[in-house]
């Protein structure tokens, strides 16, 4: 199943607000998982024979991840894995539980987009 999100996904830093301990999702980041929710439901059809499956997730994030003068801007690509996580599994109705391999990968482009590809390692558990 691949799941293409045709715009930057933010970090969780900007996703959430603080109040004491409790972390509270702003309103921001509830609209961006319902737009991931719809391209869910749009690339797969709302169907998903994915349930009880070991799983294997790749995620390729484009951006533009190089400064003028060519070094490395500063992106922690890991502060977007769990809301980009949470969203794509959310929209598919399976618990991320199932994930037992799992990569991400910068790849340098002009386009922003983000690519999730979930795959089945093993049959049933």
């Amino acid at each position: 199943m691949k799941i293409i999100i045709p715009f930057k996904t933010p970090t969780i830093n900007h996703l959430y607000w603080h109040k004491g301990n409790i972390k509270i999702m702003k309103t921001e980041a509830k609209e961006l998982r319902k737009e991931i929710r719809e391209i869910v439901w749009k690339d797969t059809c709302g169907l998903c024979d994915l349930e009880d499956v070991k799983l294997k997730v790749n995620i390729k994030i484009y951006e533009d991840w190089l400064c003028k003068n060519g070094s490395v801007k500063k992106k922690d690509v890991m502060n977007r894995e769990k809301f980009l996580i949470d969203s794509v599994f959310d929209a598919l109705n399976i618990d991320d539980k199932f994930i037992f391999e799992h990569s991400m990968k910068k790849v340098q482009s002009k386009k922003e987009q983000v690519i999730v590809e979930i795959k089945p390692i093993l049959n049933k558990i």
